[in-house]
Formats: C-alpha cells, structure tokens, sequence
C-alpha cells in the first residue's frame, strides 16, 4: 500500500470521533449557558429583594398610614421590579416586631422581611426533561 492509500481511512475516522464527541459537547456548552442563566436570575430575585426591602423599610415605616405590598411606595416598587425578572415573579412583604416575631402592620422598629421567587426554565434539552422548571427565590 502507498502512503496515499493509507492516509484515507483516517480522514474517516476523525468524522467519525467528531460526530460522537459533538452531541457531548453541545451538551455541555448549553449546561453552562444554563447555569449563567440561573445564577444571572438568583441576582436580580435577590436585588430585586433588597430594592423592596429598602424601600419598605426607608419609606414606609414612617408614614401614617403605613404601607402594604398592595399600596404605596412597596407596590410601586413591586410593579418596577416585576419587569426585571424573568418568569412570572411571587413577592411577598411582611413586617416582624423584633421583639416576638409577630407579623402585622408595619411600624417604626420593626423588621421587614421580603420574599421573591420566580420559576426558571433550562434551555439544556435532557436536563430540562429531568428536572423541569426550577423555582429560584
């Protein structure tokens, strides 16, 4: 056999180890883009968060009379917010007297504890069908 004769069945073979290694591959580059996108959405539910927790708690307890998550300044805030985050955001304001935890209206000194979740969908298409939407809050 010559050189030439030689040389053709390789040119084959590395076809052949690119078509198996390409689906892993594009696998795992969408596994990372996935976890960008889940830790880019973790950022803005928790900045989102703390924008209404400060402003609950800068402009709220002050006033007569005070807010709710469904008035004021928080609901203000709730509406900006809710334009930022992917999905279909929950939020959920509660004001807690320091002294027994008890939830009720806002005052001054008390502590204001503010929940956001929203539901995440993984573009990885076997991840997705294992796991299927994750809630990130």
């Amino acid at each position: 056999m010559s050189k030439r004769d030689q040389r053709r069945p390789r040119r084959g073979q590395s076809l052949v180890e690119f078509a198996l290694v390409l689906p892993v591959m594009l696998v795992l580059l969408l596994a990372v883009v996935d976890a960008g996108r889940a830790i880019m959405a973790y950022n803005e539910v928790s900045q989102s968060a703390r924008d209404i927790a400060r402003i609950a708690s800068v402009s709220c307890l002050d006033t007569t009379p005070h807010c709710s998550d469904s008035s004021g300044p928080i609901q203000s805030a709730i509406t900006t917010q809710q334009g930022l985050i992917p999905g279909t955001p929950a939020f959920s304001v509660q004001c807690l007297a320091p002294s027994s935890d008890a939830t009720g209206e806002c005052s001054p000194g008390n502590y204001v504890q503010v929940t956001v979740g929203t539901t995440f969908t993984l573009i990885t298409p076997g991840v997705a069908a294992l796991f299927g939407p994750v809630d990130v809050s």
